[in-house]
């Protein structure tokens, strides 16, 4: 027997018979077997059965009265992606613009090049020299890259310190603990498999490079105090102290999917200082052997470049929105964030995968909304944690957000997480 509430369990079952139709749809599962056993039986679901169950949720949601407001709201946003997943699979096509608003409750807009063009500026002072700027990222780069073999023994140095940094300052289940491992063939650079009760793999793409520069950020963001970090604290918290039962699932196109991914972009800064984190980067930078002086600069470079992660978001409107060819769209990447043709090509594969074509609007769009909300904060740390351990939709941080917009917001930045539905 089910407990819990019906709307939860029917929204885990129509996230099994999504995930049926739509390999992936599903990112972990730590709930009860017998929920999954059931999901899973019989033949595939048809899309009209999918729909039905979508009305069927739908209504469970307004009637179902052992829901709070806050559990009430979660799943309303949740279901509203999960119906236009299911007319996607139906062949409905929508605009990426629209995708990108139904799935995950915020608006996407062209970046004005600009944008880049002053993380440019800022470059070129980091990376000063007489070559042309493309060519003083990439050799600054290539000095930062490192083996497999290396990268392991960084980012098991880089773990072990962040993850005692993140149980002093947010606690967590004594018995948590992560399994590294490197694999190949895959369209992202690195994945957190959840896998319940405090566990968790962390995988890295062999075929990405390591880079020394990147690799606090990308230990943060998988798993202190970033995925891992969120997925260990809400199992615990919400599913099983609170018996919620909605938690003990993570779906990958949903709109707390943006909340996770604006979670893990902002880590590093919440439980390290810049000084801190300049510090960390010399150390890693010592470890592997490489140049004391690039450890040093390697903070600055990482800040500017961050910048430039937006320009998967015009090249995700360059390939959906103006059916750009590939070849134009790897162009874009190579000129304005200043890659290779070689990471344009890995940028492109994620974006064409079914799962991701819309996806990475959440490491920009969400990063984004995180770092308003906890900007805005008088404690970063407090409202880090409510992110972790409270199911705060896009919604409910926008409505924060404008609550106080005269205080602690620019306009530009609440012009662009104020959209959405």
């Amino acid at each position: 027997m089910i407990s819990g509430s019906d709307a939860p369990a029917q929204y885990v079952r129509l996230a099994f018979m999504i995930d049926r139709l739509f390999p992936g749809y599903i990112d972990a599962y730590c709930g009860p077997p017998e929920l999954r056993s059931e999901a899973l039986s019989g033949e595939k679901p048809s899309l009209e059965v999918l729909r039905e169950s979508a009305s069927s949720l739908r209504q469970s949601i307004v009637e179902d009265n052992t829901l709070t407001p806050d559990r009430r709201a979660f799943l309303k946003e949740e279901l509203r992606a999960m119906c236009t997943t299911i007319e996607i699979l139906a062949g409905n096509g929508l605009s990426i613009v629209d995708e990108v608003e139904l799935l995950y409750g915020l608006k996407a807009e062209w970046v004005d090049e600009s944008v880049f063009e002053g993380a440019h500026s800022t470059l070129e002072e980091v990376l000063p020299g007489p070559e042309p700027l493309r060519e003083r990222v990439q050799a600054f780069r290539d000095r930062s890259r490192v083996p497999v073999e290396v990268a392991a023994s960084v980012i098991s140095w880089v773990a072990d310190t962040i993850r005692t940094r993140t149980r002093s300052v947010f606690g967590l289940p004594t018995h948590e603990d992560c399994e590294i491992s490197f694999v190949a063939d895959r369209p992202w650079r690195a994945y957190n498999w959840y896998l319940g009760k405090g566990k968790s793999r962390i995988e890295f793409n062999r075929d990405a490079p390591f880079e020394m520069w990147d690799i606090p950020i990308a230990v943060a963001h998988e798993m202190y105090p970033g995925h891992h970090t969120e997925r260990t604290v809400k199992e615990y918290r919400l599913y099983v102290e609170e018996k919620r039962l909605e938690h003990c699932i993570a779906l990958n196109n949903t709109p707390s999917a943006l909340i996770s991914e604006g979670i893990a972009t902002n880590a590093l800064e919440v439980i390290a200082s810049r000084d801190e984190i300049e510090a960390m980067l010399v150390e890693c930078y010592e470890r592997a052997g490489l140049q004391k002086s690039d450890g040093e600069r390697a903070v600055a470079f990482a800040e500017a470049y961050r910048q430039l992660e937006r320009v998967v978001d015009n090249q995700a409107l360059l390939l959906y929105g103006r059916h750009a060819s590939d070849d134009e769209v790897v162009g874009y990447g190579v000129r304005y964030a200043l890659t290779t043709h070689e990471d344009e090509r890995l940028a492109l594969r994620f974006l064409k995968d079914p799962l991701s074509r819309s996806y990475t609007y959440n490491y920009t769009l969400g990063g984004d909304l995180v770092a308003a909300f906890l900007d805005r904060a008088e404690d970063r740390r407090q409202a880090f944690w409510r992110l972790l351990s409270e199911p705060l939709t896009p919604t409910r941080l926008r409505s924060e957000l404008s609550a106080c917009a005269g205080r602690y917001l620019e306009a530009d930045i609440l012009s662009r997480i104020g959209r959405g539905g």
